[in-house]
């Protein structure tokens, strides 16, 4: 009782912050999905139609699907890439730990910063197409170019990223048991074979983690849009937060932002559910 007691007492300051700055603020804005609000005038009660609106909304079919080609470019490759190098660095030679730190040193510059420093690499007379001149490759418009915009945004976005990931799963190596990769040589088993037979099934809590974080990561990135392209070109990169942004600050529709938002989370929320039904249906 006297342990519980202390623990609750440790615990009601963030359980206080969470009330006030998540829990407090996401009732508001349910609350707001089901009005027409945009902050000078009185709030106006509209029941569903906010929601209506979304699925006949040309802009917000268009920004969802973007949002989900975006996922499906980021999320596997961030989920796979960063195990491949937690093995490599996860090895006991020398001056190891400096390859470490190169990985994960692109997590510690800002969002705003890299998309900056990115889009003029990325930019008809950047860096990149400099480098693919060599190849005999043409100038390719990354950011103007509907085609190839949102492939940038995601190179980007796992180059960023992937040493962020790989610290998770490096942490999960270093709880698997020599032993069983001493089993497998044993048993003949190759490098590629260890990992897939060994490390990947005692990892696999791990990969449904990193699969939902980067899930809830790729549907709410908006800063590398609003920052390397606006939404554009042709609204080819406009995400589902990104519109809500828009809609909430720029044409002050409240509402129709907050239920956007909200159809946003049913999505991860079904995403989160298939993935955990796959994890139940593969135990280790």
């Amino acid at each position: 009782m006297y342990k519980a007691r202390h623990a609750w007492s440790f615990l009601s300051i963030p359980l206080l912050l969470l009330l006030l700055f998540t829990f407090i603020p996401s009732i508001a804005a349910l609350g707001l999905s089901f009005t027409n609000y945009n902050v000078f005038d009185p709030v106006e009660w509209v029941g569903l139609n906010n929601y209506i609106q979304a699925f006949q909304d040309s802009e917000f079919r268009k920004a969802l699907f973007n949002t989900v080609y975006y996922w499906l470019l980021v999320t596997p490759v961030l989920v796979v890439f960063p195990i491949l190098i937690a093995v490599l660095v996860n090895q006991k030679l020398r001056g190891i730990s400096m390859f470490r730190l190169i990985f994960y040193f692109p997590v510690l510059v800002s969002v705003v910063v890299t998309a900056i420093l990115w889009k003029w690499m990325f930019a008809k007379q950047g860096i990149i197409n400099y480098f693919l001149s060599f190849l005999g490759i043409g100038e390719i418009g990354w950011l103007i170019n509907p085609s190839t915009v949102m492939l940038a945004l995601a190179f980007v976005t796992v180059w960023q990223g992937f040493g962020y990931y790989m610290l998770f799963y490096l942490a999960a190596l270093q709880g698997v048991p020599k032993e069983l990769y001493e089993a497998c040589e044993l048993d003949g088993g190759s490098f590629w074979q260890k990992h897939i037979y060994v490390t990947v099934p005692l990892i696999k809590p791990m990969i449904f983690f990193v699969t939902v974080i980067s899930t809830m990561g790729a549907f709410k990135e908006f800063t590398l849009m609003l920052t390397m392209t606006s939404g554009g070109p042709l609204r080819a990169s406009t995400t589902a937060v990104l519109l809500v942004f828009q809609e909430a600050f720029t044409e002050l529709n409240m509402g129709y932002a907050s239920a956007i938002s909200f159809i946003l989370f049913i999505v991860i929320l079904i995403i989160t559910f298939i993935n955990q039904k796959f994890l139940d249906q593969n135990p280790r």
